[in-house]
């Protein structure tokens, strides 16, 4: 839970100029693998903004409590109307492990076993007017994973070919979760930059990269949030540091929009984003009253 009010951060954001501002500890930089890998089949993607009506839901937790509301603001407009839902099932402190730990188990009922009894099946408790989900957008993190004794991460390095294949079978175990409950295609991006806990976070990517190279045609990569926010530490954290503030959140918001729209994103929608005073504390509160049912 975020501790102080966050900061408000209201401009049109230039993406590329951002990126290249600030400097960072090349220390907690993970370094990138020797060799290039070859793109995987599974990054060429069916067209989401097809125009037809259709449910995402939102698999992550505490830093994405704001940006998936933006993002729904944006496919609004983009659409003129409510086309695309954006269904936000993330819980605080709840990466990976917890998503697909035992059913019988705490982590499990308070994370994958809320979604299902808020957005799925034949009562929904929130899903309302929405289609049955068909996408997922992952923001998630390998943090705790296996188990909660592995606090950073299973990935030590570009190298460690066990921790890669530890995280990209945990990616992988919730993929099928997901699919067996009639998601179709799974968009995965990982954590943002987090102070004190790299590289190993920064190193999740590598997992995910393994995950691609295994050929599955509904898994697609997401945004690279970690590079995305690696160089506005931190400006756009919160005063904890570790969690997105209003510019934080809308730098997620606009790098998973172009994800999901592609060629079609809309650089008006993107500046006008932007451009809005959002008050992300009330907008965290909002989402966290309703989740709760409040």
């Amino acid at each position: 839970m975020h501790k102080n009010l966050w900061s408000r951060f209201a401009a049109t954001i230039i993406l590329g100029l951002l990126l290249a501002a600030c400097a960072v500890d090349t220390a907690q930089v993970p370094a990138a693998p020797a060799t290039e890998a070859t793109p995987p089949a599974s990054a060429v993607r069916p067209t989401l903004l097809d125009g037809n009506e259709k449910s995402m839901v939102l698999v992550g937790y505490s830093t994405s409590y704001v940006w998936p509301q933006l993002v729904q603001d944006m496919l609004d407009e983009h659409a003129g109307g409510r086309t695309y839902h954006v269904l936000n099932a993330a819980i605080g402190g709840s990466p990976v492990g917890r998503w697909i730990a035992d059913p019988s188990s705490e982590d499990y009922q308070a994370t994958y076993g809320a979604m299902l009894t808020d957005f799925f099946g034949d009562t929904p408790r929130l899903r309302g007017d929405a289609p049955a989900a068909t996408v997922v957008l992952m923001q998630q993190s390998l943090q705790r994973t296996p188990t909660p004794e592995t606090r950073l991460g299973p990935v030590t390095s570009a190298d460690d070919e066990d921790g890669i294949r530890v995280g990209a079978d945990a990616l992988e175990t919730l993929v099928n979760q997901l699919r067996s409950d009639g998601i179709e295609q799974v968009i995965i991006g990982m954590h943002i930059y987090k102070e004190g806990y790299e590289p190993e976070v920064g190193n999740e990517r590598f997992a995910l990269d393994a995950l691609l190279r295994r050929g599955y045609k509904y898994v697609h990569a997401g945004p690279d949030v970690w590079s995305l926010t690696i160089g506005q530490h931190p400006e756009a954290f919160t005063d904890d540091r570790l969690h997105p503030n209003a510019l934080g959140s809308k730098l997620m918001a606009e790098a998973w929009y172009r994800s999901i729209a592609g060629d079609a994103a809309r650089q008006d929608i993107i500046d006008g984003m932007h451009a809005r005073d959002i008050d992300d504390d009330a907008m965290m509160r909002e989402y966290l009253d309703w989740r709760s049912n409040e």
